[in-house]
């Protein structure tokens, strides 16, 4: 399921794309990057939110909580609490804007999910990596905010190979690829703090590419390779009885999990000129979650993966223990 929004008054999903639709072919594609003011008109994101009292059927005040309301379609999209504070879609642009440069036509995709509670943004950015021989892989920065509390604003870059369109994270210690805004009163003065921090982008992309290549170059056997996928999925307790005994047992759901990465990884032919390197073991994990596992709909999806969600963290772990490999 793709949940994305369906605005009723203008008969159109609320999602755009530059030069090529998106694998679920809704919405509207333009043969063209576009700027912030075609996103906001095209991508169905050209409406403002309220936050309203809270009152009972019999007209009672609830303390505390409101409710944030679609002002074009009078849609209520989620709980708040009082100290939450809207942040409208153009606003959230405007922050874009001040990390890439104002009017530049940089964005890719850019919609809302739901009833309009969660929108997302990408705009690709014009540094490229490249490894070994194989293709360039494109650079995003992406954005995610919502209306409905479910989440603060999450500005983070991710690069994208552009064979399978595979999510790739990776986090360092030094270096930050993503901020975090809450909903909170001074949520436009954080804006540019995050606006400083998100620029030391090329820092990051220059250690990420340095990563990339390390995992390239690294011969994994098939063997190492599933063990270093398996060790991805368990638990803290499971970890430590496979120390104490050299066996664990694991759930079906993980042992299929891990089944299916294996399968990923040596029938995938985007993996084919990278198979049996630490890269070839670290696109097979992400593109296993990107193309293969099964989620409820595209935002739980989206969580999941680039939103500190169990993909995240498991794909993750199997970043650093290549690593260190």
């Amino acid at each position: 399921m793709h949940n994305l929004n369906y605005n009723s008054n203008t008969d159109r999903y609320s999602f755009v794309s530059a030069n090529k639709p998106a694998w679920h072919k809704l919405g509207t594609v333009l043969n063209h990057v576009f700027t912030a003011k075609e996103a906001i008109e095209h991508g169905g994101l050209d409406f403002t939110v309220d936050k309203q009292r809270l009152i009972t059927e019999k007209w009672l005040d609830v303390p505390n909580h409101f409710v944030t309301v679609r002002e074009d379609n009078n849609d209520i999209l989620g709980l708040v609490g009082k100290d939450y504070t809207i942040v409208q879609n153009r606003d959230v642009f405007t922050f874009f804007d001040q990390i890439v440069g104002e009017g530049k036509a940089i964005y890719e995709t850019t919609g809302c999910l739901g009833k309009g509670g969660v929108i997302f943004i990408t705009a690709k950015l014009p540094k490229q990596i490249v490894i070994g021989n194989d293709g360039p892989i494109d650079n995003y920065l992406v954005l995610c905010s919502s209306h409905d509390g479910s989440m603060a604003i999450t500005a983070f870059f991710t690069p994208v190979r552009v064979v399978c369109q595979n999510t790739l994270n990776a986090s360092f210690s030094q270096c930050t690829n993503r901020v975090y805004i809450k909903h909170t009163q001074n949520v436009k003065e954080r804006f540019v703090e995050a606006a400083h921090i998100m620029g030391i982008h090329s820092e990051y992309l220059d250690k990420l590419e340095g990563a990339f290549r390390l995992l390239y170059d690294k011969r994994v056997s098939d063997k190492d390779m599933k063990s270093i996928v398996t060790k991805a999925f368990l638990s803290k307790e499971e970890i430590k009885s496979l120390a104490l005994t050299g066996d664990v047992e694991l759930s079906t759901r993980k042992t299929n999990m891990i089944d299916d990465v294996m399968r990923y990884y040596h029938e995938a032919s985007e993996i084919d000129s990278i198979r049996g390197t630490g890269y070839g073991v670290y696109n097979a994990m992400t593109g296993y979650f990107q193309n293969i596992k099964k989620f409820r709909n595209e935002e739980a999806k989206m969580k999941s993966i680039v939103l500190g969600g169990l993909a995240e963290k498991y794909t993750q772990r199997v970043f650093d223990r290549l690593i260190k490999y």
